[in-house]
């Protein structure tokens, strides 16, 4: 719409009274707005710092609420001269003929581990067909390997190809996979099962004779135990992974040890490492909390009207505060692993016992040195103070927890601030015009009476 002077009949600056109007009504009405895109991008600011507090504690309990990496076992490989070293939360590396991981409470120990033999699959071998294309008869073949079983159904069209296919899709296949190699000889399929162990032999079997050369005319090597050597003792299973044979340690066989050479490993836990985690989980639960009074103090915290933030440090406190069960002694509570709630709701491992008692530094010693296992379920058993915690944390900070729920509802109001300034736009171009209108009728009607008044001056001279 084209904009007219207003003022330019009657001489009045109808342009500045205008303009006083519309900044009038524009003034209070922006203000607001901008009262409220500073208010919710003041909380988005908190609620991405909280975020980020949440984030850097449950990287700690993370570790503290996992039995495989609480205890802080380390191994120790060695074998011609190649040395490897791991923690508790990784295994040890393929290249030696063993790997081992370590879980719980290991006891400090070493020993010579010998492989003698894998554990394998069967592979069986048809004998040479024409081509691919070859058909070979209908019926139905079953395969077997220990209690699983599978069976596919030929029709008389079905190539050697089409068997591959209908073997590797069937939908109770229990790991057999069917290859087929093509030579100056013809084609011959071969299949390959998963399932390891003597006991887990493949067997191809059918009732129809025409389908022998894919069934019970096949040759092949059956499957092998695996069979390894502890300190001289021999172990046999169906598998490669022997997770009973030392106590807390899982061996898994990669190759075979040559001749009279062994593989000697050594496990233990680290009580150090262990302590330093638990004085990690102190001084992350300190720092969180302090975060979080920040951003919900009464009159200076930018999430001083949210109660997501009030409604996590709740439940934290609640759970480090509750008793767990499932220790077998009187190991069920922080306080009795040393650590205890001080004023404030910080947490403290105390140098100092009060009333001739022990301080919180002995509690928790005495706990990692004789109590070891009950210490690990307070903190990682399913009920454990640092699992509970670390599922708390998971559920605030997953895609669809509260605080992205906060995040999105934020930005929400952030898109209908967009909006209500498009509006108010708008409303004030329309208040202008509405104004406009209104003067331009007085500058019209003035300018009448300016000429009327110039006309009758001078005729009256």
């Amino acid at each position: 719409m084209a904009i007219t002077m207003a003022g330019t009949g009657s001489g009045l600056d109808l342009e500045s009274i205008i303009s006083t109007f519309v900044s009038a009504e524009r003034a209070p009405k922006e203000a607001r707005l901008n009262e409220k895109e500073i208010t919710i991008n003041t909380e988005f600011s908190g609620v991405g710092t909280l975020r980020s507090a949440l984030a850097d504690f449950k990287d700690i309990t993370a570790r503290l609420g996992n039995t495989d990496t609480f205890y802080q076992s380390k191994t120790f490989l060695s074998y011609q001269g190649s040395k490897q070293e791991s923690g508790s939360e990784s295994e040890t590396k393929s290249s030696l003929p063993i790997s081992i991981k370590a879980s719980g409470v290991v006891p400090k120990g070493t020993f010579d581990v010998k492989v003698n033999q894998l554990a394998s699959g069967s592979r069986l071998e048809s004998t040479y067909l024409p081509a691919r294309s070859s058909t070979i008869g209908t019926g139905v073949a079953n395969f077997s390997a220990g209690s699983e079983t599978f069976n596919i159904t030929i029709a008389a069209t079905d190539t050697l190809q089409d068997i591959q296919k209908l073997i590797n899709d069937a939908p109770d296949n229990f790991g057999v996979s069917a290859n087929i190699i093509s030579s100056d000889l013809g084609a011959k399929i071969i299949y390959t099962s998963e399932q390891t162990g003597a006991a887990n032999n493949l067997s191809v079997t059918s009732i129809n004779s025409g389908l022998g050369i894919i069934t019970s005319g096949m040759v092949g090597d059956a499957a092998t135990d695996a069979i390894i050597e502890v300190d001289g003792s021999v172990i046999t299973q169906a598998n490669n992974t022997f997770d009973k044979a030392v106590s807390g340690v899982a061996i898994t066989a990669n190759s075979l040890t040559e001749g009279l050479d062994t593989v000697t490993f050594s496990t233990a836990t680290n009580p150090p490492a262990i302590k330093e985690l638990v004085t990690d989980f102190v001084e992350g639960y300190n720092a969180l909390m302090s975060q979080i009074n920040t951003l919900t103090h009464p009159e200076t915290g930018s999430l001083k009207f949210d109660s997501t933030a009030r409604g996590i440090k709740q439940q934290m406190q609640m759970l480090t505060g509750s008793e767990v069960t499932g220790t077998t002694g009187r190991l069920n509570t922080l306080y009795s692993a040393g650590i205890s709630l001080e004023e404030g709701g910080v947490l403290a491992i105390n140098p100092f016992g009060s009333n001739g008692g022990k301080s919180g530094e002995e509690r928790l010693n005495e706990a990692i040195s004789s109590s070891l296992g009950d210490l690990g379920k307070l903190f990682a058993g399913t009920g454990g103070v640092a699992t509970k915690l670390d599922g708390l944390l998971a559920n605030s900070l997953d895609s669809k927890g509260t605080i992205s729920q906060r995040q999105t509802l934020l930005n929400s109001g952030l898109r209908e601030l967009e909006d209500d300034r498009a509006d108010l736009d708008r409303y004030i171009e329309s208040f202008e015009d509405t104004l406009r209108q209104k003067y331009t009728a007085l500058d019209s009607t003035v300018s009448r009476y300016n000429a009327t008044r110039d006309y009758l001056s001078s005729q009256l001279g």
